[in-house]
C-alpha cells in the first residue's frame, strides 16, 4: 500500500487523511502471468493501481493480437473506454508478470469523487495521462519506422525489453517476430 500513497503525494492538495477515506474501497488482488484484469467482450467496472509486476492491455484483430500499451508499477490500469460508457471492452488487460494490484471500482470512484476534490483531481490528472499515452502511442506508431521505434524504447525504457516476452514485444511494435529479430540483430547484435 506504500507505493499507492507514494503515487497520490503527487497530485495537488493531497493529505495523508485521504487514504483513511479510500482504504474502505480498496482490495488487494494477486494475479499470475497469464491471467486476466479484464477480457475484452466483458464490462470493465475496476481500476488497478499496479504495485508490483507488469500488465499488457491487446485487442483482437482478425485473429491476431496487438498490443498497446504495457502497465507496470506504479501506474493505473484499466479498460477506460469500457468503464466509462459501460459498454463491453475493446481489449483485455493480461500479467505478463505476477501482480499485485490494489484495485477500486467505478462506482466507489464516484463516490469518493462526491466526497473530496482531490479525488476528482486524481481522476482528471490519470485520464488525462491516458490520452497523452495514447496519443503518443499512435504518433509512435504512425510516425516512425519498426527500427526507429525499437530504438527508441531501447533509449527511453530500456529496461521493458527485458521484461517483455518478443513475441508481445512484436505485437506492440506491430511487426511480425521474424522482423524484431532482425531489427535487434542489427542494433544490439542478439
Amino acid at each position: 500500500m506504500e507505493a499507492f500513497k507514494n503515487y497520490l503525494k503527487r497530485f495537488p492538495h493531497y493529505k495523508p487523511e485521504l487514504i483513511d477515506g479510500i482504504l474502505p474501497f480498496l482490495t488487494v488482488e494477486n494475479i499470475e502471468i497469464g491471467d486476466y484484469f479484464v477480457r475484452q467482450g466483458s464490462i470493465s467496472k475496476r481500476i488497478a493501481f499496479i504495485e508490483k509486476g507488469l500488465l499488457r492491455l491487446f485487442y483482437l484483430n482478425d485473429g491476431k493480437e496487438v498490443t498497446t500499451c504495457f502497465c507496470k508499477e506504479n501506474t493505473i490500469t484499466c479498460s477506460y473506454k469500457s468503464l466509462i460508457t459501460n459498454a463491453p471492452s475493446e481489449l483485455s488487460i493480461q500479467a505478463i508478470e505476477p501482480c499485485k494490484l490494489i484495485v477500486f471500482s467505478y462506482d466507489a470512484l464516484q463516490e469518493l469523487y462526491r466526497k473530496e476534490l482531490f479525488w476528482q483531481q486524481v481522476g482528471r490528472l490519470a485520464a488525462e495521462n491516458e490520452f497523452i499515452n495514447s496519443e503518443c502511442h499512435n504518433r509512435f506508431l504512425n510516425d516512425l519506422s519498426a527500427t526507429e521505434r525499437y530504438k527508441q524504447i531501447l533509449e527511453n525504457d530500456g529496461e521493458l525489453l527485458n521484461r517483455v516476452p518478443l513475441n508481445y514485444l512484436a505485437t506492440y511494435l506491430q511487426v511480425a517476430p521474424e522482423t524484431l529479430s532482425r531489427i535487434r540483430k542489427k542494433i544490439i547484435g542478439t
